[in-house]
C-alpha cells in the first residue's frame, strides 16, 4: 500500500510539472544561419533555468508575427520573448501583451526607434545598439579616409527590420560630418540574403559607375560584394562587414572583405532566456542587458571563434 502510495504521488509531481511548466514564447523574424546558432544560447539557458520554449518562424512577415503573438497570447504562455520582423509594425504586439498582462522581452530586434531597444511596456532588451553597429561601421570608414571624395554603397538587410533601419542610421550620422562622402546607392536586401547581395553588385557594376566602400550590415553581404568586385577584376575598393562567421575568416585574412565585427550570438541568445528567467522569479532586471562588439581585421582575426 505504501508503495502505491509513493508512486501516486510521484505520478502527481510529474503530471504537477507538466501542468504548470513555465512556457515562453519566442518569435523568430524568419529563417538565416544567425538565428540557428543563436537558439543554441536559447536551448541551452532554458535546460538551465527549466524553460519551456515555444518557437515560431514570421518568414520576414510583420502581420504574421502579430498572429503570432495574438495567439500565444491566447495559449496563455507566461512571457512572450520577441525579435521584432519590424521594429514599428510590432509596435502592437506591446500593446496586446500588457493588455493581456503577460510580460514581453525583445531580443537582436527592437521595438520602436531607442537605439538601447527601450520601449514603454517592453520589460527589457538584449542584444546590440543597433545604431552604435553602424555608428563603428562608419567610424573605421573615417578612420581609412577621412573626409575624403569618396563614393559609398551602403547594403543594407531586409527592409522595415531594426537592425536594417537603425544601422542605416547610425552610418549617416557618421556620415554627417563627412559632406564630402557621396553614398551613391542605399540598397536593402530581402531575407539578408547572399544571392540577392550579389545579383545587385553585378548589376552596379555593369553600370561602370565609381564606388570608393561597400559597406554591408551583414558577414555574408560583404562576402558577396567582394565576390562581385574580385569577378570583375576590382581589387581598390573597401568592403565592410558586421557580424562574424567562418565563411568569412578566408575574406578577411586575404584582406577581400578589409573589417566586419565580432559579438556572440549564442551569448545574446542565452541572455534573452536569462533575463526572462530572472524577471518571471521576481528579480529585477535592466532595461538593456547590451552584448559587446568589436572590430576584426585580418590583424586580429585569429583571436576569435567564429560561431556560424
Amino acid at each position: 500500500m505504501r508503495k502505491i502510495t509513493v508512486l501516486l504521488a510521484l505520478i502527481f509531481v510529474l503530471m504537477a510539472g507538466i501542468l504548470f511548466a513555465t512556457d515562453v514564447a519566442v518569435l523568430l523574424p524568419g529563417t538565416v544561419e544567425f538565428f540557428s546558432v543563436q537558439r543554441v544560447g536559447l536551448d541551452a539557458a532554458a535546460q538551465e533555468f527549466g524553460l519551456n520554449l515555444i518557437y515560431a518562424d514570421a518568414e520576414w512577415d510583420a502581420g504574421k508575427q502579430l498572429s503570432q503573438v495574438e495567439n500565444f497570447i491566447a495559449r496563455g504562455v507566461d512571457l512572450v520573448l520577441l525579435c521584432a520582423a519590424d521594429n514599428m509594425a510590432l509596435r502592437t504586439a506591446v500593446t496586446r501583451c500588457n493588455e493581456a498582462g503577460i510580460p514581453l522581452i525583445t531580443f537582436t530586434n527592437s521595438i520602436g526607434t531607442d537605439p538601447e531597444g527601450k520601449y514603454p511596456g517592453v520589460i527589457s532588451h538584449i542584444g546590440r545598439s543597433e545604431i552604435g553597429s553602424g555608428v563603428v561601421q562608419a567610424e573605421f570608414v573615417e578612420k581609412l579616409f577621412g573626409n575624403a571624395d569618396i563614393d559609398i554603397i551602403l547594403i543594407e538587410g531586409n527592409p522595415g527590420t531594426t537592425a536594417q533601419r537603425m544601422r542605416e542610421e547610425g552610418f549617416l550620422s557618421v556620415a554627417e560630418r563627412n559632406p564630402s562622402w557621396n553614398i551613391i546607392e542605399k540598397r536593402p536586401i530581402d531575407g539578408w540574403t547572399k544571392e540577392g547581395t550579389l545579383a545587385f553588385m553585378e548589376a552596379f557594376l555593369q553600370s561602370s559607375r565609381n564606388v570608393d566602400v561597400v559597406a554591408c550590415q551583414w558577414w555574408s553581404g560583404a562576402i558577396a560584394a567582394s565576390m562581385a568586385l574580385k569577378e570583375r577584376g576590382i581589387t581598390d575598393v573597401v568592403v565592410l562587414g558586421l557580424e562574424y562567421a567562418k565563411e568569412l575568416v578566408p575574406y578577411i585574412e586575404a584582406g577581400d572583405v578589409y573589417a566586419s565585427t565580432y559579438f556572440s550570438v549564442i551569448e545574446e541568445g542565452y541572455k534573452a532566456v536569462e533575463t526572462a528567467h530572472l524577471y518571471l522569479t521576481g528579480q529585477e532586471v535592466p532595461k538593456f542587458v547590451e552584448i559587446q562588439q568589436v572590430i576584426v581585421t585580418k590583424d586580429n582575426v585569429a583571436d576569435f571563434e567564429p560561431e556560424m
